[in-house]
């Protein structure tokens, strides 16, 4: 159970928007002999593109946040190539100065992925709250996870998730973008937060006019729905609507870049949203 999500459900909305940011910014072969307990969807996820978008060149942008239209935090994500073939994400954020006074809540989150969301890869969060702070930490391979999400005070083991193209947040963006997105298509992949996988799917809903801080910015919008997977259990492969994380919608911008603008998605608390503000850096001009 994690203690900062169900203590304080402001929690809820700054982890509903961790996820937001990354996603806007297969599979290991089973034995013969063993039946596959994901079968009824995972022959759906999407496979890798045969000639992908070209990758992301490095930037760093930031974002504001908040839920019910209200704003709430901010957030800066820097993306950078510091390998060949891969990509490094860092994204530092929390609440306004006035929200800090009663809820002093940070967060960090750090990972590498393949250019196009290739195995493997990992991540580690770190949420502090007052005196406490959370840990996430996961190493992906392929159909895989080995990760660790415990008190910073607590001595956890690392637990093993076998799951047929599973992929982190970062992962899950990089791969998004990596695919041809025409208007109608669908795209379905097992993506794991933090210590709980889902079964997210995205359809390309069409192309529209985002006004962004006084800008007109053209965008491909994804209807976005999420499933929570049980990998455990006499129900070990069944998929179920999540009772806190429910719908939500995501824009990219349509051109070279193809870089994350808004995403919001309906939470068990209402809707939270995350939108970007500034865009700077050498490779990537401001909007």
């Amino acid at each position: 159970m994690d203690p900062f999500y169900n203590r304080y459900p402001a929690s809820a909305a700054f982890r509903g928007i961790l996820i937001l940011l990354p996603l806007l910014c297969l599979g290991a072969p089973l034995h013969a002999e063993v039946a596959d307990p994901y079968a009824a969807w995972d022959g759906g996820l999407t496979k890798p593109a045969i000639h992908p978008f070209a990758p992301i060149a490095p930037f760093q942008a930031d974002y504001r946040f908040g839920w019910e239209g209200i704003g709430a935090g901010g957030a800066t994500v820097r993306v950078t190539a510091d390998k060949p073939g891969r990509r490094n994400i860092v994204v530092r954020g929390g609440p306004n100065a006035l929200i800090r006074k009663l809820w002093a809540y940070q967060a960090l989150y750090a990972g590498e992925a393949g250019a196009n969301g290739e195995a493997p890869s990992w991540f580690q969060l770190t949420e502090t709250q007052s005196k406490n702070a959370l840990i996430s930490v996961a190493d992906f391979k392929p159909g895989s996870v080995f990760f660790c999400h415990r008190l910073l005070t607590e001595k956890k083991p690392w637990e093993l998730t076998e799951l047929t193209g599973v992929m982190d947040l970062f992962a899950a963006m990089l791969f998004v973008r990596s695919q041809p997105l025409h208007d109608g298509d669908k795209l379905r992949m097992a993506v794991f937060p933090d210590e709980n996988p889902y079964l997210v799917d995205l359809r390309v809903v069409g192309r529209e006019t985002l006004t962004i801080q006084g800008k007109k910015i053209p965008a491909i919008q994804f209807s976005l729905r999420i499933q929570t997977i049980e990998t455990h259990g006499a129900h070990k492969g069944r998929v179920a609507p999540d009772h806190k994380f429910h719908s939500g919608r995501v824009w990219m911008s349509d051109d070279a870049e193809r870089l994350p603008l808004r995403a919001e998605v309906d939470i068990f608390i209402g809707r939270v949203f995350a939108e970007i503000e500034h865009c700077h850096g050498e490779e990537i001009p401001s909007f």
